[in-house]
């Protein structure tokens, strides 16, 4: 049995994938089983996947977004921990080690949560060095609420049978899909946050930014709603802690959707995160929010015209 299972969900990013599988079997560590699962792609993925032969494991699927693919990849994974990856985004060599390293160093965590960097570019990864670990502890990820630092939920490594118990990802086409999949793990015990090396280069997609306001939207929105009717764990004991991390990336989502112009679903999650802004409370936000979606909006039509 490998230690690690590597689920890949990847959907018509041939020439993508390729980088990422370069980097997979680039790594240090060794001990893992790749699982790449195919969402329905109708490029020449599949004919690159077979040229691979043993190294990888091809699942298949009728396209039915990444969420579905994951769960696939999770009922097949025979490993102990399954890591996640993107099929667009890189590993370092140390990767897979620095991972390994931070489990057998820190008691065997439930969740391990590593540190991204963006690119553009293959080049601009070459400037990325290796560290020696920094990790942060704490009894489960509810725990670490009080921390601001920026999370990182595309570089996880979860224990594959927390990720059975609690179903794994959600089926819709969602973005944060990952955020929601961390409150549900929120009281297995043992997080590690490691805040150094940098363990993936995530690329960023040219107008990418646009093309996710509205799944940005429901993503924020579903997990408002599954706090609404107590989906996540740790009862009422835990509940400001998950308010604490809800409600800051509410915060962050609303913001950020009125700096690219869609001030109505902006308004909708302050109006869905509002009862709970009342509950922790958080004055500043709730009274000075619609002042800003006017005056920007106000600006927006004088720079129109």
């Amino acid at each position: 049995m490998p230690f690690f299972s590597i689920v890949i969900p990847t959907y018509n990013r041939a020439r993508l994938l390729e980088e990422t599988l370069a980097s997979v079997f680039a790594q240090e560590e060794t001990d893992y089983e790749v699982l790449v699962v195919d969402d329905g792609s109708t490029d020449d993925t599949l004919e690159n996947l077979a040229r691979l032969g043993e190294r990888v494991t091809t699942l298949t699927q009728v396209n039915a977004g990444p969420g579905v693919a994951r769960n696939l990849g999770i009922q097949s994974a025979r490993g102990e921990y399954v890591v996640f990856l993107d099929s667009d985004d890189l590993w370092f060599p140390w990767t897979l080690s620095t991972y390994r390293k931070v489990l057998t160093d820190h008691g065997m965590p439930s969740v391990v949560m590593g540190t991204s960097t963006d690119f553009h570019r293959v080049e601009q990864l070459r400037s990325v060095t290796r560290e020696d670990p920094r990790v942060m502890l704490f009894p489960d990820y509810l725990a670490s609420a009080g921390d601001r630092t920026p999370r990182t939920a595309c570089v996880l490594a979860v224990r594959t049978e927390a990720l059975r118990r609690v179903g794994g990802f959600t089926p819709l086409r969602i973005v944060a899909e990952d955020y929601d999949l961390l409150y549900r793990l929120g009281t297995e015990p043992g997080f590690a946050w490691v805040r150094a090396p940098v363990m993936v280069g995530y690329r960023k997609h040219e107008g990418s930014e646009s093309t996710h306001l509205e799944p940005s939207h429901r993503g924020m929105a579903y997990q408002l709603m599954q706090e609404r009717l107590g989906r996540y764990p740790g009862g009422e004991a835990r509940r400001h802690e998950r308010l604490e991390m809800l409600l800051y990336s509410a915060r962050h989502v609303s913001h950020w959707l009125v700096e690219h112009r869609r001030s109505d679903l902006a308004v909708d999650l302050y109006w869905r995160g509002l009862p709970f802004h009342l509950a922790v409370p958080r004055w500043r936000y709730m009274v000075g929010f619609l002042p800003k979606v006017a005056m920007v909006g106000l600006r927006q039509r004088v720079m129109r015209r």
